[in-house]
């Protein structure tokens, strides 16, 4: 009876490592305080819109608990979508270490790719992926779209995500706020 026991906490051990490792430093912190401050910082922001009045937020947080005094800093992805007439509001977060790789891929594969153009059915994709979104940067012909994906515990939602054609030019507003919260 001891083995079985001792397996099966060392099963739901590895199982709960396992899952964690899906998730951003920061909703582990969030999800294991008792108590949390969110402060977050809304002059620092960018945000992209589609035309049926969707939204997409990226702006720095810091996380406190107010227990231990532990903090720690990330990006809080906040989306708003409207599927069959309802609001849907989702936030996820990308972890500092990860915002590094954010800014790396939109300064290599992104902004020098904004004007560029593909032969008739042909396309190009690049995607970044973080613990918890899918950014996609698509270019069909002479068209650009971005795509963003929330995930839950790693696994991405296909069903529920924001793309806009028309703010693609936002984007180096995105790296730019990116780069004031390193």
């Amino acid at each position: 009876m001891k083995k079985l026991f001792t397996i099966l906490l060392l099963l739901f051990s590895i199982t709960q490592n396992y899952s964690q490792d899906k998730n951003s430093q920061a909703r582990q912190f969030i999800e294991n305080a008792e108590i949390t401050q969110i402060n977050k910082n809304w002059n620092v922001r960018a945000e992209f819109k589609s035309g049926l009045d969707e939204i997409v937020s990226f702006f720095p947080i810091e996380v406190i608990d107010l227990k231990s005094n532990r903090k720690i800093k990330s990006l809080q992805v906040d989306m708003t979508l409207k599927y069959h007439g309802n609001n849907n509001f989702k936030s996820s977060w990308i972890d500092l270490n990860e915002v590094d790789e954010f800014i790396l891929f939109i300064e290599q594969y992104v902004i020098p790719n904004l004007k560029d153009k593909t032969e008739k059915n042909q396309s190009t994709t690049y995607i970044f992926n973080s613990k918890e979104i899918m950014f996609r940067f698509n270019i069909e012909k002479t068209s650009r779209r971005i795509s963003i994906y929330l995930k839950d515990n790693g696994i991405t939602d296909y069903e529920h995500y924001f793309w806009t054609e028309t703010q693609v030019g936002k984007i180096p507003e995105l790296l730019t706020m990116l780069k004031q919260i390193k």
